[in-house]
């Protein structure tokens, strides 16, 4: 591990909410990769020594909290590389290649302690320390506290060391696709995934880096093909089919980089869609440009890292996944064409579209369609029949650019035996006719969400898209009543429940641990809320249960803190006799919303 990197995190007197503006700087603790020692210093002296002897500071929401506060401390940190492995986190978390179901669950909170749990580097035992925060308010600490002090800071400084080691392994293969000075600033860690792809891009192609100024009049270009579902509920031989690739092959097969500018006039032979699609631009025919000869190597490069186990097969899947937004971003000076970026969505939209209408020509039923994915239900039953199509769609596509490739195909991404579509709650969306087909027109009424939706698989996996229900915020009686009730159910086909079955299900939980009823509260000091909003939720826990974790169940009967929705303890629960009818459920309905049956209102002449 480099040596000259320093671990730093800060504890704070706080007036009402953090502020960085406004709190003021009571420890600065940190870990040094050059003694291998951990530190805790109070003296701007100290602390000023110990930062102008590393050249990286690594901490986590540092960039944002603690280094105003340190500057106003009276700490210069000029000429330092900051690390702000919350920015790195958010930056990158899309972009990463972790476990099913471990994304979703990161995008949801950007916590110290959520993050590194979610990607098993604490325990979940293994909590933030609880501590006094009015200690913070002191000047002077008595042994006792300064042990507990320390504890707490170097708990955090512990915590934040393995999250960046670990984000140090995990972008190691970034550093083959840079030059040298930019390893040595950490550039790979550092730089945001496109300007990263664009470094690399310069680096392959031995260019000088340059970059244009962004002046926010760019056009704003249309993006992939996205249709409305076609019903609700499907079952059946149902095939998610995606292009490989689309818009890195679109680059390549079509020569996006070998455009024949505007006046350019020479007798090279040029194509402008191959009388099939529709583009603006005129590209030349006659070789692929040199970017286009980088992307099909880097693609090249990554099957054959792919079959090795090389993480260079992740690096470069990011970069030509992210080279389309460069494409299109003045910043990039060298590789910007917003011409060819907008054929590059153009051309996607309209290969789409194809594939959707060569498979409803040949009897399939077309269900969904998202920039890349088809899924359509197999109504024959016959998966080589399909594979024909398939076949077909992408030989009449090859015919029609100058550079076919032999990597451009459809693969199937998932086999699908039951998927089902929701109809939006609070927002109708839209749809400029130029963006919709005739299926939109025909399915757009029925309301239904895109991008919201649930599928099983064939063997028996649930995949949700986008749904609510999926959030870490969410009530555990919702969680339970969802994962281990409802999901078997999904499994075998059904999506919707009725009412009472779901209060039933409540009802049964709830008398058997009344805690699942139960919401998670973190608060910090009474001080912290005391000047601001004294009278808000936050402030009233503090005051009444003190600084921390709590879970706390809401209730109709004004049992415990809060105004108009009210949470008690579970000593106040039992003490004032409540009982399940007592607890306010209203949120668990809310997040369980999608899978209620609407209630239908019988006609008075129904009989």
């Amino acid at each position: 591990m480099e040596s000259n990197v320093l671990i730093y995190d800060i504890e704070t007197r706080v007036f009402g909410k953090p502020d960085p503006k406004k709190d003021i700087l009571k420890i600065f603790g940190c870990y040094s990769y050059k003694t291998g020692k951990y530190y805790l210093l109070t003296s701007k002296e100290q602390i000023q020594k110990i930062v102008s002897a590393h050249k990286f500071l690594v901490g986590f929401n540092n960039d944002h909290y603690d280094n105003p506060i340190i500057t106003r401390f009276g700490v210069s940190l000029k000429y330092k590389t900051i690390i702000d492995l919350r920015k790195i986190i958010i930056q990158r978390a899309s972009s990463m290649k972790i476990k099913a179901g471990m994304l979703g669950d990161l995008l949801m909170e950007f916590s110290l302690d959520f993050i590194t749990k979610i990607l098993g580097l604490v325990k979940d035992d293994e909590g933030k320390k609880k501590i006094d925060y009015s200690m913070f308010m002191k000047d002077v600490w008595t042994p006792e506290e300064l042990k507990e002090i320390s504890e707490y800071t170097k708990r955090d400084i512990e915590v934040t060391k393995k999250l960046y080691e670990f984000i140090e392994e995990y972008f190691e293969s970034f550093k083959d696709f840079l030059r040298q000075d930019d390893v040595m600033r950490k550039t790979y860690l550092t730089a945001g995934i496109a300007k990263f792809s664009y470094k690399a891009i310069c680096k392959a192609m031995g260019w000088e880096e340059r970059y244009g100024e962004i002046t926010g009049n760019e056009d704003t270009i249309s993006g992939g093909y996205v249709a409305y579902p076609a019903g609700e509920y499907h079952e059946g031989d149902i095939y998610c089919l995606d292009f490989n690739s689309l818009y890195p092959h679109i680059m390549i097969q079509c020569n996006l980089y070998g455009r024949k500018k505007e006046g350019i006039i020479d007798d090279k032979p040029t194509w402008a869609g191959g009388g099939k699609w529709q583009t603006q631009g005129v590209y030349y025919a006659d070789e692929v440009s040199g970017v286009g000869k980088l992307l099909k190597k880097w693609y090249a490069d990554r099957v054959k890292y792919k079959e090795q186990g090389d993480r260079r097969e992740y690096t470069i899947k990011i970069i030509i996944n992210t080279i389309y937004g460069i494409l299109d971003n003045a910043y990039y000076t060298l590789v910007y064409d917003s011409m060819a970026g907008g054929d590059c969505t153009r051309i996607g939209r309209q290969w789409t579209k194809y594939a959707r209408k060569k498979f409803r020509d040949a009897g399939y039923k077309v269900i969904y369609t998202d920039t890349d994915s088809v899924y359509i239900v197999d109504v024959f039953k016959d998966q080589a029949r399909m594979l024909k199509v398939r076949d077909e769609i992408i030989s009449d596509i090859k015919l029609t650019v100058p550079f076919p490739q032999e990597t451009f195909d459809m693969g199937i991404d998932d086999e699908i035996k039951y998927m089902y579509f929701f109809k939006g709650k609070t927002k109708t969306e839209r749809a400029s006719d130029d963006e919709m087909d005739e299926d939109d027109f025909l399915y757009k009424p029925l309301g239904l969400l895109k991008k919201n939706y649930i599928y099983v698989t064939k063997d028996g996996k649930v995949k949700i898209k986008n749904l609510g229900i999926k959030k870490k915020s969410n009530s555990e009686l919702s969680k339970e009543i969802f994962w281990k009730h409802l999901v078997p159910e999904i499994k075998e086909g059904q999506i919707k429940f009725g009412k009472a079955h779901i209060k039933n299900l409540m009802l049964k939980l709830l008398e058997e641990d009344i805690m699942f009823a139960a919401l998670r509260k973190n608060v910090g000091n009474y001080e912290q809320y005391a000047k601001t909003s004294p009278n808000g939720l936050q402030a009233q826990i503090a005051k009444q249960h003190g600084a921390g974790i709590h879970f706390l169940i809401p209730n109709t009967k004004n049992v415990g803190v809060g105004k108009g929705k009210s949470y008690c303890t579970i000593e106040e629960y039992k003490e004032r006799k409540l009982n399940i009818g007592n607890i306010d459920l209203s949120n668990v309905w809310k997040e369980l919303d999608y899978f209620i049956k609407p209630v239908v209102e019988k006609n008075i002449f129904d009989f």
